[in-house]
């Protein structure tokens, strides 16, 4: 299944490329926006610190290994507990995406697309949607078999600080996508589609997977 989802993300990408360049003239100043526009660095960089955070203590815990080691200067613990921790909040932070983070984008386009506009671009979203659904199941499956699986994972789950991370990241996340709810709308509605709609439909889709 990683196969396929990594083999899904590339598909995703093809098409939004492919999206951006049939409907703006000039693509790179929409390329060019995604790494200077402060509502979505916000949004990215929301997830990408708990990739990093993983990512950063399993590469000291393949180099030095298990134990207290002084890095440049700073005294860093690497544990395999530990580096568990890191792993079950990035996987958090997996779910927290494809749960939630896409849906408001998604429905503007379904908007387009329902009104005759782009209806193209309601096909390509509608699978993509699909895939994100496919995701957001297959981490929650995940965090629901690890703690049986695992004594570690047992633990980690039911850990105050870990539990506090987690709504932090689901808090966080949700807020988030109301502030980008608000920048999408902000000169104006889109076929009778508008913040206060949006954001009542990103509550109940953010209500709906924490229930599940």
């Amino acid at each position: 299944w990683i196969e396929t989802w990594s083999f899904s993300e590339t598909i995703h990408s093809r098409s939004y490329t492919h999206i951006i360049r049939n409907v703006v003239n000039d693509p790179s100043k929409v390329f060019d926006d995604i790494v200077d526009n402060p509502f979505i660095l916000e949004r990215a960089t929301g997830i990408a610190k708990y990739y990093d955070a993983l990512y950063q203590l399993s590469q000291l815990y393949n180099l030095y290994g298990e134990g207290r080691h002084v890095i440049d200067g700073k005294v860093v613990e690497v544990s395999l507990k530990l580096l568990k921790t890191k792993l079950y909040l990035c996987l958090v932070a997996i779910n927290v995406l494809e749960a939630i983070r896409f849906y408001v984008s998604f429905a503007c386009s379904f908007a387009f697309a329902q009104n005759g506009i782009l209806p193209g671009l309601g096909n390509i979203i509608s699978l993509i949607n699909r895939d994100e659904n496919s995701h957001a199941a297959i981490t929650s499956n995940i965090l629901a078999m690890l703690p049986s699986d695992d004594e570690d994972f047992a633990i980690v789950a039911k850990d105050p600080e870990v539990i506090s991370q987690v709504q932090d990241i689901w808090k966080t996340t949700y807020y988030e996508e109301l502030e980008w709810t608000d920048y999408l709308f902000s000169k104006g509605e889109i076929f009778g589609l508008n913040a206060r709609v949006l954001k009542q439909y990103l509550t109940y889709v953010a209500t709906f997977r924490l229930k599940a």
